[in-house]
């Protein structure tokens, strides 16, 4: 996946979160000349027919109400961003059905992290587990679109998810013009246990992964800065959320090693972490 010229999805539904994500999707859509889409899952009401006492509920109103708030969303970051293409789509289902349907047809989907309502439903509870587990393409989680100066940060261990991880992350570095970072976490390498030697050979493998990350991204993008080092920490995922303190995004892949859907490691660090984070996965459209 390239960055430059793609389509970028972004999950709105009027909260302050959602438009954060919107703000941010629509700066990167202007550093790398793609389009940004605005969709909105939105659900019919029940209809109360034949039941004493209901009334029937008409939907055209609800109906109008949503498709309204999403003009003017559109209206509102068109107004910032008047050089970025801007599309809006009104979904008719459930949020976590129809963002997942969406994901298999685009190259990123941008979504808030909490507070999303009744209409997007909570991020990091259900939502995570259907799209960020079965998402057809990358999900980057926003928290802020205001922390600006830091680097791109990206996990890598050597795994086919990581290396997609890599690329993205040195597309988003090269676009924003600042350096990427890439880190490998050497998980419980205190245990008293550990040998001398044994320290040494995780030590050695470690330096050996990020030589190939931080090949592979300067390989991507020639003009970037690219640092690298090992995080010693007590799991991957709090190595990687230490690592990340002051990162203008985490960049991670959506498993490691693991033949599993969606890594607990992944899982554990878009949980907790208080910065933005990108979740990487080919796109099923590749």
């Amino acid at each position: 996946m390239a960055l430059t010229g793609q389509n970028i999805v972004v999950g709105y539904d009027d909260t302050t979160a959602s438009t954060a994500a919107v703000r941010w999707a629509a700066e990167l859509a202007r550093s790398t000349d793609s389009g940004l889409h605005l969709v909105h899952a939105w659900t019919w009401p029940l209809l109360g027919q034949g039941m004493s006492g209901i009334p029937v509920i008409d939907p055209a109103g609800p109906r109008n109400q949503a498709s309204r708030l999403l003009d003017d969303a559109v209206e509102r970051i068109a107004a910032l961003f008047p050089e970025v293409p801007i599309t809006a789509e009104l979904l008719t289902g459930m949020p976590r059905e129809a963002l997942q349907e969406i994901s298999g047809r685009t190259d990123l989907l941008v979504v808030g992290t909490r507070g999303l309502g009744a209409v997007m439903g909570t991020l990091l509870g259900s939502v995570s587990r259907g799209i960020l587990h079965d998402a057809g393409c990358p999900v980057a989680v926003i928290r802020s679109d205001q922390h600006r100066a830091g680097p791109v940060l990206v996990a890598y261990d050597g795994s086919d998810a990581a290396g997609d991880a890599i690329d993205v992350a040195a597309d988003l570095a090269a676009a924003w013009e600042v350096p990427l970072r890439v880190v490998h976490v050497q998980a419980g390498a205190h245990a008293p246990s550990a040998s001398s030697a044994e320290a040494w050979s995780a030590g050695s493998r470690s330096r050996g992964m990020l030589d190939e990350g931080a090949a592979r991204a300067s390989a991507r993008q020639e003009g970037i800065v690219v640092r690298s080092r090992v995080v010693v920490d007590r799991t991957v995922a709090e190595g990687l959320l230490t690592a990340a303190a002051g990162a203008r995004i985490l960049v991670i892949g959506h498993r490691g090693l693991s033949r599993g859907r969606f890594g607990s490691t992944a899982h554990a660090t878009v949980l907790h972490a208080t910065g933005n984070v990108a979740v990487v996965r080919a796109s099923s459209q590749e």
